[in-house]
C-alpha cells in the first residue's frame, strides 16, 4: 500500500485494518490508519466492529473445550486419507 500525505479513500484502509488487527501492519502503516480514523468516522466505525467480532470469536473459542485425544484422533483420519 503506498501511503500519500493526503486523505486516501476509505476502501483502500478496508486491507491495512485487517493487517492492523492480525498484528501484522508495520508500525508506519499502524500510525497511517490511525490517522485516517482520528479524521473518518466511518471507517472508525468499521475498525471497531471488526475489533469487536475479533474479541467476541477468540472469546468463543477460548470457552470450549477440546475433548481429550480429539487431535490425535484428527491425525489418524489426516493420515488415513492422504
Amino acid at each position: 500500500m503506498k501511503f500519500r500525505t493526503g486523505m486516501a479513500k476509505c476502501t483502500e484502509y478496508v486491507d491495512l485494518v485487517q493487517l492492523v488487527l492480525d498484528g501484522e501492519a508495520s508500525r508506519s502503516q499502524e500510525v497511517y490508519l490511525k490517522r485516517h480514523l482520528k479524521m473518518c468516522l466511518k471507517c472508525l466505525e468499521h475498525y471497531k466492529l471488526d475489533q469487536e467480532i475479533r474479541k467476541l470469536v477468540q472469546l468463543k473459542l477460548a470457552s470450549k473445550e477440546v475433548p481429550e485425544g480429539l487431535a490425535d484422533t484428527i491425525r489418524t483420519k489426516i493420515a488415513k486419507s492422504a
